[in-house]
């Protein structure tokens, strides 16, 4: 029976055809002359005739020789590539690819200037644990998760139920049909990997080049996606703490790293770090603001560094500054939240369930605990009042012209291992392994030459790098 559901998933039928929508009316806008524009697209895809939504698209026309259109997404879910385009292009692509491609950036639905999510309770509340230790804790956690997730749907309408990846990617393929073009090129980081998998999964033929970077497997169940991120946080951790011994300027060296964090966290866990001037943080709030830098090493060890020393002598106003633009953003929160708990089935039944995970990430993570994105999408889905519309299930792309997928070797929030079996899922893909920097951070792109200047190779010429390559750091 297993078998016959597994063929039967595999054989799912083709994607029916994208109706072209009007070619897309360009404004100039930002700087260095941006266009800006929308898309109508179905509200249901499986509806086509019925409501529509609108997406905000910018372009930045080739600067050179011309090879095609390149669509970008930088992440998230949430992560605002028409905005980034338009006012930030240095920090979304490369010159070389502003030259050879028109870069198209497009806000997701639900995203952004798109039609988006908008929530009436913010989504984190300190007061509400995520590692709930009681039923009480847990109920209270499924209570606070339902309310949010029923005001979101008040404030939103209909949206809401149809911002899974799924529909993102065919909201993608209109924007191609909008443009005119019968083949597009594609990078995407991190969640942007998921989004272009789906693509290519649904629309084979009308991919040119495609880079995945920070590669995500959404193939994965969320008991092993919990399991490698916390296992990945925690690499990052310890390496952190062995950059603290060998770097004179880190705040904290010539001591016990690991001892001071832990002590840290277990005296905010009897009482909150005050914060002069805002409000004390919960030993979890500093566990994921540490997550937040180690997506940066080697770069923000530094800064790591100085907010632990900072804390330890009574105020944790480095945190804090982190943890409001992570996770105070009411936008960039309620599409995280929303996209994320159509797309993945947390398979927690009860506390029970919970609690067990919990119990296996501690040990996997004794300094960090199992905090991770991974985590914080399990618990913040619990409860959620709509059940997820695309939820894992086994990944099969075939009929695509080779797809680069990247991975650092040490990414806290991506593991390698991830990269490793996308690429295993999609027939004819490359690898590329980032150690460059030692592999440190999150995605490669734009972060380490080496990999940057393969990535670009690839997109512009078609052609893989050869199988094996590894960039490291320069002698």
């Amino acid at each position: 029976m297993k078998h016959v559901l597994l063929a039967l998933l595999l054989a799912s039928p083709p994607t029916p055809p994208t109706p072209a929508p009007p070619p897309v009316s360009w404004q100039p806008c930002g700087t260095r002359q941006a266009e800006c524009g929308t898309v109508e697209v179905p509200l249901d895809w499986d509806a086509p005739s019925g409501r529509t939504i609108k997406l905000s698209v910018v372009r930045r026309k080739a600067t050179g020789e011309r090879l095609g259109t390149l669509f970008f997404n930088p992440g998230g879910p949430g992560g605002q590539a028409a905005m980034l385009l338009r006012d930030y292009p240095q920090y979304a692509v490369s010159d070389e690819l502003l030259r050879r491609f028109d870069v198209v950036g497009v806000d997701p639905r639900g995203v952004g200037e798109s039609s988006a999510v908008t929530c009436g309770r913010p989504v984190h509340d300190p007061a509400v644990t995520q590692f709930p230790g009681t039923l009480a804790e847990y109920r209270e956690l499924v209570a606070h998760n339902r309310a949010v997730g029923l005001s979101c749907l008040s404030a939103t309408g209909p949206l809401l139920r149809e911002v899974d990846t799924t529909s993102v990617a065919r909201d993608f393929d209109a924007v191609r049909a909008a443009l005119g073009e019968s083949r597009i090129s594609f990078l995407g980081k991190s969640y942007g990997t998921m989004l272009g998998a789906e693509y290519a999964r649904l629309f084979p033929g009308r991919v040119r080049t495609m880079a995945l970077d920070g590669a995500v497997d959404h193939s994965l169940p969320s008991e092993r996606l919990v399991a490698d991120a916390s296992v990945a946080v925690e690499d990052s951790f310890e390496r952190f703490v062995r950059w603290c011994a060998e770097t004179p300027d880190c705040a904290l060296h010539g001591r016990d790293v690991a001892r001071v964090w832990d002590d840290l966290v277990a005296r905010a866990g009897r009482a909150p770090i005050p914060v002069q001037g805002g409000r004390p943080l919960t030993a979890e709030e500093l566990r994921y603001v540490a997550y937040v830098f180690l997506n940066q090493l080697p770069e923000y060890g530094k800064g790591l560094a100085n907010a632990i020393a900072q804390a330890e002598k009574g105020d944790a106003a480095i945190f804090a500054s982190v943890r409001a633009s992570a996770l105070d953003d009411p936008a960039s929160t309620a599409a995280y939240r929303s996209i994320l708990c159509l797309d993945i089935a947390h398979g927690i039944g009860g506390y029970r369930d919970l609690r067990a995970r919990l119990d296996r990430v501690g040990q996997l993570a004794p300094h960090m605990k199992g905090t991770s994105e991974f985590w914080d999408m399990t618990a913040g889905c619990v409860g959620w009042p709509i059940r997820p519309t695309n939820p894992q299930r086994p990944l099969d792309v075939r009929g695509v012209p080779p797809v680069l997928v990247v991975g650092n070797t040490h990414d806290p929030a991506t593991p390698l291992a991830w990269a490793r079996s996308l690429s295993s899922r999609i027939q004819g893909s490359g690898l590329l392994v980032n150690d460059e920097n030692g592999g440190d951070g999150h995605s490669a792109y734009l972060r380490a030459a080496c990999a940057t200047a393969r990535i670009d190779a690839y997109l512009t010429s078609g052609t893989l790098p050869p199988a094996g390559t590894v960039c490291r750091q320069a002698p």
